[in-house]
């Protein structure tokens, strides 16, 4: 029995000598090839806090002459913190301080790898905090309690922007928003009226400031209007279920019930105007076709005909009941239409007629070619809705980087230097630099949703205050229509060539 323990305990021996044997072999033949190990990791300063984090190394090996080594193997190595052997590459947040990290072959020669530095920082690291508003959502204005908002922070240190360390910054983020408190930069909704100071705060650190002016929404009554479109015998025809789209398409524009891939605009709005198809004639009797009305012209008739503005002045319903939309072959744009005349100067950038008895001199309607309007919503859907924005005295948001649009909630700028890729393209640089989605009806893009609250403000004051619009209390058949001067040709539409 002893001699069988014996031959066992010599049988074990032997073989863990064996083992060591190879395991030495091994590593001499590792050894012997590495001339140089290169330790890399992509994030070298971290905040101070209380724990643990993992880091993430990229160790490689390489032969005398530059060439990687054992690029499909798994190596072991040793890790060195400062001089500290460590099993796991973790490190202690707790403790702030310099650290320089080394990687080694593990053998009794150790071949070191390069050191990398690595910094753990208290908040006075932080040299700025930089909160701006994401480019989908910015905005300096919003309608509480409608949609959300996103925001964007940027750290900077003594050599410029910190990046890398995302999931520390936002663990240690607060948001102040007014009166509000957030632990997170998106999809943040105001709740707040007034004028409000947004700041963030990381690791106690405060950054810039912005300003919102957040208003309450206002409800108006619903203010229906109903519209004629007018089609000429030599020209392209609109058939009833063309006509009944455009009207739910443009109902939908003005409820803000559109929506386009891109966020909803925090200050977007109702506008409460809704429009129908006419159903009766100036004279009052049923019209066939509801909304519908053909207008005989000879076959050479055109927009260069002397007689093209005359003859759309002329045939041009009451414009205190109806909205006037002639159907054409423009061909050089989607199409235009003619800003309202004010009976006093309740709103900037409009004309004003004081005559207690006016006469309407110009065909105060909008005109949509076939084409790009109508049969290939070209470059988008609602032509009409952008339209009857103008037609309710708003101006293109990209008007100029003076007086703009006169209207304070829309981001000014231009699109004068724009190659014709861009100015249909959603994103924008304001006069002030800023980059942003601009998906408002009143602007050239190719997705668009929304009236802003001010442009919605601006809007119902033209109809409040505007000569010869179709009002509820117009609709009467015992109102008188309006009088009709001498055709002035010197007023001109705003020309939309999309």
């Amino acid at each position: 029995m002893k001699a069988l323990n014996y031959i066992s305990s010599f049988l074990l021996v032997s073989f863990l000598f064996s083992c060591v044997t190879e395991r030495g072999e091994e590593n001499s033949f590792y050894l012997n090839q590495i001339a140089r190990i290169q330790v890399n990791t992509p994030q070298q300063i971290f905040f101070s806090e209380n724990i643990e984090t993992p880091i993430n190394l990229d160790v490689r090996y390489f032969d005398e002459s530059n060439r990687p080594l054992f690029t499909n193997q798994n190596i072991p190595f040793e890790l060195f913190l400062t001089d500290s052997l460590i099993e796991t590459p973790v490190l202690d947040l707790s403790r702030p301080g310099n650290y320089q990290l080394r990687a080694a072959f593990p053998t009794r020669e150790r071949t070191f790898s390069n050191g990398v530095d690595i910094q753990v920082v208290g908040p006075e690291y932080i040299q700025e905090i930089r909160l701006d508003f994401s480019n989908e959502t910015r905005n300096r204005f919003a309608v509480a309690e409608n949609n959300t908002m996103d925001f964007t922070v940027q750290v900077f240190g003594p050599e410029g922007e910190i990046t890398g360390l995302e999931e520390q910054i936002f663990r240690n983020l607060e948001l102040q928003l007014g009166n509000q408190s957030f632990d997170r930069l998106e999809n943040i909704t105001i709740r707040e009226v007034g004028s409000l100071d947004v700041k963030a705060k990381i690791f106690g650190v405060e950054s810039n400031s912005l300003k919102i002016e957040s208003r309450e929404n206002v409800i108006y009554p619903i203010k229906e209007m109903p519209i004629i479109f007018h089609v000429f015998s030599n020209g392209p025809n609109i058939n009833e279920a063309q006509m009944n789209s455009e009207i739910t398409k443009l109902n939908a524009n003005f409820a803000n019930a559109t929506r386009t891939s891109f966020r909803s605009n925090v200050n977007a709005v109702n506008g409460y105007f809704r429009f129908r198809l006419a159903d009766r004639d100036p004279e009052g009797n049923p019209i066939p076709t509801v909304g519908y009305n053909r207008i005989e012209v000879s076959s050479e008739f055109s927009d260069d005909s002397p007689e093209y503005l005359q003859t759309k002045f002329d045939e041009m319903w009451d414009p205190n009941r109806y909205i006037n939309v002639f159907i054409e072959n423009i061909g050089f744009a989607a199409g235009f239409a003619y800003l309202p005349t004010l009976s006093n100067p309740a709103v900037p950038g409009l004309q004003v007629n004081s005559n207690p008895e006016p006469t309407i001199n110009y065909p105060y309607s909008i005109s949509l070619d076939y084409r790009f309007a109508i049969e290939q919503s070209n470059p988008n859907p609602y032509v009409l809705g952008h339209e009857m924005g103008h037609y309710l005295g708003l101006y293109h948001t990209f008007q100029n980087c003076g007086p703009g649009d006169y209207v304070d909630d829309t981001k000014a700028h231009s699109i004068d230097n724009l190659n014709p890729a861009q100015v249909f393209n959603n994103s924008r640089r304001s006069c002030l630099g800023e980059n942003f989605i601009s998906t408002n009806f009143m602007d050239y893009v190719r997705d668009v949703d929304h009236f802003t609250f001010d442009q919605r403000e601006r809007m119902n004051a033209v109809y409040e205050n505007g000569l010869f619009i179709p009002r509820q209390e117009n609709q009467s058949a015992r109102m008188l229509p309006a009088q009709k001067g001498t055709l002035d040709r010197s007023i001109e539409p705003i020309i939309c060539e999309f």
